[in-house]
C-alpha cells in the first residue's frame, strides 16, 4: 500500500450501501425468519445470528448481506415505553454505539417495508414493520402491519398456540405487555378509533380478563395500566379488578405487589371521578409500606425508610393527619437505633479478578445477580492504609516536596498547596491531593477491568429497563421518596454505557441523598438564618459539620471517596464541573466520571444487601428474559 492510499473503510449493509429486495427473498433468509412456536424477538435474534454464520461458511454473500441488516434490526434494544426512540443501540461504550434505526438508508427502509410481508415470524415481522413505520410515518401499511403483528404474538400465547422465550406462557408477562404497549403507542399515533385497531383493543381486554380470572395479580399489574391508559375497560371496572386482586391471598405477603394494585385502583377510581374510593385505595397503598417496615425487624434503617415512605404517600390524601403522626411517633421511637446499626452500608463484596475472570463470573447469571455484581465489584480502599502508602512513597519523591498548583482548562488556578515539608506534619491539602492522584490509577483500572466488563455482559445478555431497576430504588433508604424513577433512569443509562445522561441524572442526587439518610437517622441538617429563613446543608457542610453522624452510617472509605471525587478542589471536582456546566462532552466518558456515577449507585445498592433476595425477586418480575 502506498503512502497516499488509505485502508478501506468498513462497509455496513443497509448503512453504507443498499441491499436489493431479491437478496432478502433468498431461501436462507426466508428460513431464518420463518414461523416459530416462540413468539418472541429473542428467538428471532438467535435464529438470524445462526443464519449469518451459516451464510458466511457457505460464502453466500447475497444472503449474508441481507441477514446482516436483519441481524442489526433484531439486535436493537427494545424500549416500548420510549415513544421517541423505542429502539436503541444494543451497546454504548466510550461514546461509541451499535446500530440504531436512523442509521439505515432511506432506500433500504423502502425495501425492508416491502419485504416485511414475507416474514412469517410474527415478532420479527412486528419489529421490522415498526422500524419501517418509525422511519417513515407516511408508511401506513407498515404501521398497521406492526400493530397487527404485535397483537398476533400475544394472541398466539393467550390461545396456547405459542409461547415467549424461556417457556413463558403468560400473555400478561413482560414480553406480552411490552408488545401491547408498543402497539398501543403506534395505534394512538395513527388514530386510536380506527377499525383496524379493534383486534388490539380486544386483546388488551382479553388479557386483562385472563389475569383477573386466574387471580394473577402481577399479570394485572402489567396489563392494567395499558388497559386504563387506553380506556379499553371502564375506569371503575379496572379499579374493582385491581382492588379484588390486591386482597387476594396469593399476594398476602407480597407488599410491593399489593401496593401497585392499590395504586392502580386509586388511579382508576380517580379517573372515574370517585374521590372517596380513590382516597381509600391510596391509604391502603400507603399502609403496605408499614407492612414492609413490620417485616424488617432486623434493620432500624429499613424500618424508618419504609415508614417515611408511608408518610410521604399519605401527605396528598385528606384526613390522614392522625395516621401520619402515629407513624412519625413510631419513627422517632426507633431512630436512635440507626446510628448504632452501622452495618447498613458496610457490607461490600470484593471481586479482585481481572477482565477474563470477571466476565466468567457474570456470564449466564440472572439480571439481578449481574446488577449486584456490577455495583459491588470493588471495595473502597481503607483511608488509613491509603494515607500511609501515599506518604511512604511521597517522602521518597522530590516532586512531592514541591508546591502544587492545579488549573482548569482555561488556565485559571483553582487549587494551590505547599509541598510536603522535610520534617514536621504534612499539609493536609497536599496529602489529599497525593491520595487522589495515587487513587486515580486504581479508579481507572476498576472502570476498565471491572465496571465496563460487567456492563458489556449486561448489554449482551439482558434487556435492562427503567422498570426493572425500580425495585432496587424503591427498597433503598439512600433514595428519597419520589426520586426512584430518576435514579432508575440514570442507572439504566449507566448500564447502557451512556455516561452523559447517567451523570446528569445521578450525580446531582448525591447531596440530597446524604441529607436524606441523615434525616432518617434523626439528624437535622437544616440551618436557621438570622432573617428567619431555613437553609439546607450543602455537600461541603455535610462532610464537615455532620461528618461524625455520617461516618456512623457510611464507611469512612466511602466518605473519603465522596470527598475526593466531589468536594476536593485539588481533585476532579466532579460536582463543581457538572453543576456549573463546565464538563466537556469527552470528559463524561473519563474514568473519574464513570467511577463517580458507579459510586453513587453502589451506595444505593449497599443499603439493601441485607434484603437483596426480596429486591431480586421483584427485579425478576419486572424484567424481560435475557437475550
Amino acid at each position: 500500500m502506498s503512502e497516499q492510499e488509505s485502508p478501506p473503510s468498513i462497509q455496513t449493509p443497509g448503512v453504507n450501501f443498499v441491499v436489493p429486495l431479491q437478496s432478502f427473498l433468498r431461501e436462507a433468509v426466508l428460513a431464518a425468519v420463518a414461523a416459530s412456536k416462540i413468539a418472541d424477538s429473542n428467538d428471532a435474534y438467535g435464529r438470524i445470528e445462526a443464519a449469518v454464520a451459516n451464510a458466511k461458511t457457505a460464502k453466500d454473500t447475497e444472503s449474508e448481506r441481507a441477514l446482516g441488516i436483519l441481524s442489526q434490526i433484531s439486535g436493537y434494544h427494545f424500549k416500548p415505553d420510549d415513544r421517541a426512540e423505542p429502539f436503541g443501540p444494543l451497546m454504548v461504550m466510550g461514546g461509541r454505539r451499535s446500530q440504531i434505526p436512523s442509521d439505515l438508508l432511506g432506500d433500504q427502509v423502502e425495501i425492508l417495508s416491502r419485504f416485511a410481508s414475507d416474514v412469517a415470524h410474527p415478532s420479527f415481522r412486528a419489529r421490522l414493520s415498526d422500524v419501517c413505520w418509525l422511519l417513515n410515518k407516511k408508511d401506513v401499511t407498515s404501521g398497521l402491519r406492526a400493530v397487527s403483528s404485535y397483537v398476533e404474538c400475544v394472541k398466539l400465547v393467550l390461545n396456547g398456540e405459542s409461547q415467549f422465550d424461556f417457556d413463558e406462557t403468560n400473555p400478561a408477562s413482560v414480553p406480552g405487555t411490552e408488545y401491547l404497549t408498543r402497539a398501543a403507542t403506534i395505534a394512538r399515533a395513527m388514530g386510536w378509533l380506527r377499525n383496524d385497531f379493534d383486534p388490539l383493543r380486544q386483546i388488551i381486554a382479553e388479557v386483562s380478563q385472563n389475569a383477573l380470572d386466574k387471580d394473577d395479580g402481577w399479570g394485572f399489574i402489567h396489563i392494567g395500566p395499558i388497559n386504563l391508559s387506553n380506556q379499553v375497560w371502564e375506569s371503575a371496572q379496572i379499579a374493582t379488578a385491581a382492588e379484588n386482586l390486591a386482597k387476594s391471598d396469593k399476594l398476602a405477603q407480597d407488599h410491593p405487589g399489593r401496593r401497585e394494585l392499590w395504586e392502580l385502583a386509586a388511579h382508576a377510581y380517580h379517573r372515574a371521578k370517585d374521590s372517596d374510593n380513590s382516597n381509600r385505595c391510596s391509604i391502603e397503598a400507603a399502609e403496605t409500606y408499614v407492612s414492609d417496615a413490620n417485616n424488617k425487624t432486623d434493620s432500624a434503617f429499613a424500618q424508618v425508610h419504609f415508614l417515611n415512605q408511608a408518610i410521604q404517600a399519605l401527605r396528598s390524601t385528606p384526613k390522614t393527619v392522625d395516621r401520619r403522626q402515629e407513624i412519625q411517633n413510631r419513627i422517632s421511637s426507633i431512630q436512635h437505633s440507626i446510628l448504632d446499626e452501622m452495618s447498613s452500608f458496610s457490607h461490600e463484596a470484593d471481586i479482585t479478578e481481572l477482565v477474563e475472570t470477571i466476565e466468567s463470573v457474570v456470564r449466564g447469571k440472572t439480571l439481578s445477580e449481574t446488577i449486584l455484581k456490577l455495583f459491588t465489584c470493588e471495595s473502597s480502599p481503607d483511608p488509613n492504609n491509603l494515607r500511609d502508602e501515599v506518604l511512604s512513597t511521597a517522602y521518597g519523591n522530590l516532586s512531592a516536596m514541591i508546591s502544587t498548583t492545579v488549573t482548569d482548562r482555561q488556565g485559571r488556578i483553582r487549587f494551590i498547596t505547599p509541598g510536603l515539608p522535610p520534617v514536621g506534619s504534612p499539609d493536609e491539602n497536599q496529602v489529599r491531593f497525593l491520595i487522589n492522584r495515587h487513587d486515580q490509577f486504581r479508579r481507572s483500572l476498576v472502570v476498565s477491568s471491572k465496571i465496563n466488563t460487567i456492563r458489556r455482559v449486561l448489554q449482551e445478555e439482558h434487556s435492562v429497563s427503567v422498570t426493572a431497576l425500580l425495585p432496587l430504588m424503591q427498597a433503598s433508604p439512600f433514595v428519597p421518596p419520589s426520586h426512584e424513577y430518576t435514579f432508575a433512569s440514570g442507572a439504566a443509562h449507566f448500564i447502557g454505557g451512556n455516561e452523559i445522561e447517567a451523570a446528569h441524572l445521578i450525580l446531582p442526587k448525591l447531596e440530597n441523598s446524604l441529607r436524606h439518610i441523615l434525616s432518617l437517622a434523626g439528624v437535622d441538617t437544616n440551618r436557621m438564618n438570622q432573617d428567619g429563613t431555613q437553609e439546607e446543608a450543602m455537600l461541603s457542610r455535610i462532610l464537615e459539620d455532620f461528618r461524625e453522624p455520617l461516618l456512623r452510617l457510611v464507611p469512612a472509605a466511602l466518605v473519603q471517596e465522596i470527598e475526593l471525587l466531589f468536594n476536593f478542589r485539588g481533585g476532579p471536582s466532579i460536582r463543581h464541573e457538572l453543576a456549573h456546566g463546565k464538563m466537556t462532552d469527552k470528559e463524561f466518558w473519563s474514568p473519574d466520571v464513570t467511577y463517580s456515577v458507579w459510586l453513587v449507585l453502589k451506595l444505593v445498592t449497599l443499603s439493601v444487601l441485607r434484603h437483596w433476595d426480596e429486591v431480586a425477586a421483584h427485579i425478576s418480575r419486572r424484567s424481560p428474559r435475557a437475550l
